[in-house]
C-alpha cells in the first residue's frame, strides 16, 4: 500500500471527518479498534506499517496486535510478512515483541497465537534481539499448551534452529514430540536437523549416523501424522543413501528409485501452487522451490542407466545427495534482508555446499570427457573417467579426497588432460558453475515460474498430466534461470554471451548462437540427460530443443527478430510453427526469441520478457499454452549506458 492508503481507508469508513494527519495514537486506536477484524483489519495493518506517520500509527498496530485483530486478520499479516511486506526497522523489535506477547496469550485462540508466533519468527529474521527473544520463548512454552498450538510451534521451533545451532531447541522438539498433538511436526523437524547433519559431515561414519538417525525421525512422523508425504519421501530417499554408503549396491536399486518417483510425484501435487500467494521470505521456506527441486529428483533418477549397477548405485547417490541439499534449502533457508541490513548470512552447511559444487563440476568434467572420447584428443578416456567415478563416490561417500594442497579434485583431473584440451574442459566446467552460482539466490525466478505456472492453469495438459507438468517445471524453472542469467552475467565472467552484445548491424548474431548458448546451459544442468537439440522427426520436422521423460515429450523452439514486436506479435508472427510439433506430444511448450530490437542498448525489466499465451491454430480446435521468453540483444554494459 502507498503511504496515503491509511487516509483513504479511514475515509472510507469513518467519513471525511477521519483525517490521519490531525490524528493523535490514541484517538487513532479509539477510531480503528472495532474495525480490526478480517480482511479488512490486515490492510488496517498495512496502511499503519505504511504511512508516512510512523511514530504515530505503527504503536496503533501494536496495540492493534495486543487487543484488536481476530483470527483472520492476523492469518492475513503473517502472510504479508512472509511476502516481503516491509516494517520500518526502528519497529521491528517493538511490533515482534508484540506478536511474541499475543503468541503467549493463552486466552487467544490457537491459530491467532499460531499465525503471531510465525509473524514474531520472520520479523526476528532480520533483528538479531528479537530473535533471541523468540528463541527464549520458544524454550518457556509449556508443555501443557494447547496441542495444535504446540504442533505449529515445534515447526517454528525447526526453522529457528536450521538457522542458530541450539541444543537447547533441540531438546526441546525432544520434548515436543512425546506431546501427541505435536509428535508428527516435532518428528519432522528432528529428522530435518539430523539429514542437515548427515550433509554436512566431513566422514563417513557420521554421515551414515545421522542418516539413520534422521530416517528413524522420519518414520515417527509417518507414523504419528495421518499423512505425511514429505516424511515419507525424505525416508525413501535416506533409504537409498543408507544402502550405497554402507555398500549394499544390492539389484534392487530400480525398485528404490521408482519408490523416490511416486513419492515425489505425490507430494509435488500437494505442493501445486495454491490460489493463495506464497510466503518467499520466511524461514518456513518455499513451496514452489522445493516442489521443482523434488520434480528435478525423479525426474533425474528416472533418467539414470541403471544396467551398471555399481556406476548406476553412485549416480543416484549423487543426484539424492544434490537434490537433497537444494530441496532443504528451499524448505529451510530463506532469508528476509531489509533495507537496513538485518541478518547478513543465513546457517547453510558448512562442508555441503562445496560437496555440492564439487559434484556438479565432476559431473560436468565427466560429460566433457564422454563428449570429447572419440576426438583422439584423450588417448585415456576411459581411465579418466575411472578416475572421476572415484571422486565422486568419494564425494558421496564424505570420505577425505585425495588431492593437491588448495586443490579439488575437479582441477587434480584436469591437470591429467592434454594440455591443448584443458581450456576447453574449464570452459565447460566453468559455464557450469556460473549456472550453480546464479542459481543460488532465485527469488526472481520462484516469482516468474509463479506467474508462468498460474497462466498456465487453464492448459488441460498442464492440470491433467502430472508426468507433463512435472516435466515442463523442471523446462520452465531451468529456462528461466537461463533468461535470469543471460540478463545479469557479463562477458568478462562468461565469454559465452558476448553475442548479446554485439551492436553492429552488420555483423548481428543469428539464431545459432542463441541454441548453442542455451544447449550448452541445459548441459550444465540437471536437464542434461533429458534433452537433445536438433531432434528430427517431431510433427514432421526438426525442433531445436526436444525434452523427454518416459513417454512425455515437450519442445523449445528457438527464433530471432529485430523487429519491434509486442510479445503478443511475436507469438502471433512465431507460435504457429512451436504449435505444430504438438500433435502428438503435450499442448504446452516454450518459444525463445533472441530479441535483436534497438532499443538504445538497454533491456526491458525480465517480467516484460517472459509471459503465457493461448494460442488454437486455424487447423484444429485444442487450444495450445506458448511460454514465451525473450533474450534481449544488441545490449551495451551499464557503464556505457
Amino acid at each position: 500500500m502507498a503511504a496515503d492508503d491509511l487516509q483513504r481507508l479511514l475515509v472510507d469508513r469513518y467519513g471525511e471527518h477521519a483525517d490521519a494527519g490531525d490524528l493523535t495514537t490514541s484517538s487513532l486506536i479509539d477510531l480503528v479498534r472495532d474495525g480490526a477484524d478480517g480482511v479488512d483489519g490486515a490492510d488496517l495493518f498495512v496502511a499503519l506499517i505504511g504511512d508516512t506517520r510512523s511514530g504515530v500509527t505503527v504503536p496503533v498496530a501494536v496495540e492493534l496486535v495486543a487487543k484488536g485483530f481476530d483470527i483472520v486478520a492476523m492469518i492475513e499479516i503473517a502472510a504479508w510478512l512472509g511476502r516481503g511486506g516491509n516494517v520500518p526497522a526502528p519497529f521491528v523489535g517493538t511490533l515482534g515483541r508484540a506478536f511474541l506477547a499475543k503468541a503467549a496469550d493463552r486466552d487467544a485462540d490457537y491459530g491467532t497465537r499460531a499465525h503471531a508466533l510465525k509473524a514474531s519468527m520472520i520479523l526476528a529474521q532480520s533483528d538479531r534481539s528479537l530473535l533471541r527473544r523468540l528463541q527464549s520463548d520458544l524454550l518457556d512454552i509449556d508443555l501443557a499448551d494447547d496441542g495444535d498450538f504446540l504442533r505449529h510451534a515445534a515447526r517454528i521451533a525447526g526453522a529457528v534452529l536450521a538457522h542458530e545451532p541450539d541444543d537447547d531447541l533441540r531438546a526441546l522438539l525432544g520434548k515436543l514430540v512425546e506431546v501427541v498433538d505435536a509428535e508428527d511436526e516435532a518428528s519432522m523437524e528432528l529428522g530435518l536437523d539430523a539429514m542437515r547433519h548427515g550433509l554436512d559431515a566431513d566422514a563417513a561414519e557420521t554421515a551414515l549416523q545421522a542418516f539413520e538417525g534422521a530416517r528413524g525421525w522420519f518414520r515417527r512422523a509417518e507414523d504419528a501424522g495421518d499423512a505425511r508425504p514429505d516424511a515419507t519421501l525424505y525416508r525413501r530417499c535416506l533409504d537409498a543413501l543408507v544402502a550405497f554408503q554402507s555398500g549394499q549396491s544390492s539389484p534392487d536399486l530400480w525398485t528404490r528409485i521408482d519408490e523416490i518417483r511416486s513419492a515425489a510425484f505425490a507430494y509435488t501435487a500437494y505442493l501445486t501452487t495454491s490460489d493463495r500467494p506464497e510466503d518467499t521470505t520466511s524461514w518456513l521456506g518455499a513451496k514452489t522451490q522445493e516442489r521443482v527441486h523434488w520434480s528435478m529428483l525423479a525426474l533425474r533418477l528416472g533418467a539414470l542407466d541403471t544396467s551398471l549397477l555399481k556406476r548406476a548405485w553412485l549416480d543416484a547417490a549423487a543426484v539424492i545427495q544434490d537434490e537433497l541439499l537444494a530441496v532443504y534449502t528451499a524448505s529451510r533457508s530463506f532469508l528476509r534482508r531489509g533495507a537496513d541490513g538485518g541478518l547478513e548470512a543465513i546457517l547453510r552447511p558448512r562442508v555441503v555446499e562445496v560437496l555440492r559444487g564439487e559434484l556438479h563440476s565432476l559431473a560436468l568434467l565427466d560429460q566433457w570427457i564422454e563428449e570429447n572420447a572419440a576426438s583422439g584428443l584423450l588417448p585415456a578416456a576411459a581411465h579418466l573417467r575411472d578416475r572421476v567415478a572415484d571422486a565422486r563416490e568419494a564425494v558421496v561417500t564424505h570420505r577425505p579426497i585425495e588431492a593437491a594442497d588448495g586443490s579439488s579434485p575437479t582441477a587434480a583431473i584436469v591437470e591429467l588432460l592434454p594440455e591443448a584440451s584443458r581450456s576447453s574442459a574449464l570452459a565447460r566446467v566453468a559455464a557450469g558453475m556460473a549456472i550453480l552460482v546464479e542459481t543460488t539466490t532465485p527469488l526472481v525466478v520462484s516469482e516468474l515460474f509463479e506467474t508462468v505456472t498460474a497462466g498456465l492453469a487453464r492448459n488441460p495438459d498442464y492440470l491433467a498430466d502430472p508426468m507433463g507438468r512435472m516435466l515442463f517445471d523442471a523446462v520452465l524453472w531451468s529456462s528461466i534461470q537461463f533468461v535470469v542469467m543471460r540478463g545479469n552475467v557479463g562477458v568478462s565472467t562468461l565469454a559465452r554471451g558476448r553475442y548479446l552484445f554485439e551492436r553492429d548491424p552488420e555483423k548481428l548474431p543469428l539464431e545459432k548462437d542463441l541454441q548453442a548458448d542455451y544447449v550448452e546451459f541445459l548441459m550444465g544442468s540437471p536437464l542434461a540427460e533429458l534433452c537433445q537439440a536438433e531432434k528430427r522427426d517431431v510433427g514432421g520436422g526438426r525442433v531445436d530443443v526436444l525434452f523427454t521423460f518416459l513417454r512425455t515429450k515437450t519442445v523449445a523452439e528457438l527464433k530471432r527478430t529485430d523487429l519491434k514486436l509486442t510479445n503478443d506479435e511475436v507469438v502471433g508472427r512465431f507460435g504457429l510453427q512451436k504449435v505444430s510439433y504438438d500433435v502428438t506430444n503435450v499442448r504446452f511448450g516454450i518459444l525463445m526469441i533472441l530479441d535483436l530490437r534497438d532499443v538504445g542498448g538497454g533491456q526491458p525489466y525480465l517480467s516484460e520478457r517472459i509471459s503465457v499465451h493461448h494460442v488454437t491454430p486455424d487447423w484444429g480446435t485444442s487450444e495450445h499454452a506458448v511460454v514465451l521468453m525473450r533474450v534481449q540483444g544488441r545490449r551495451e554494459t551499464p557503464s556505457q549506458l
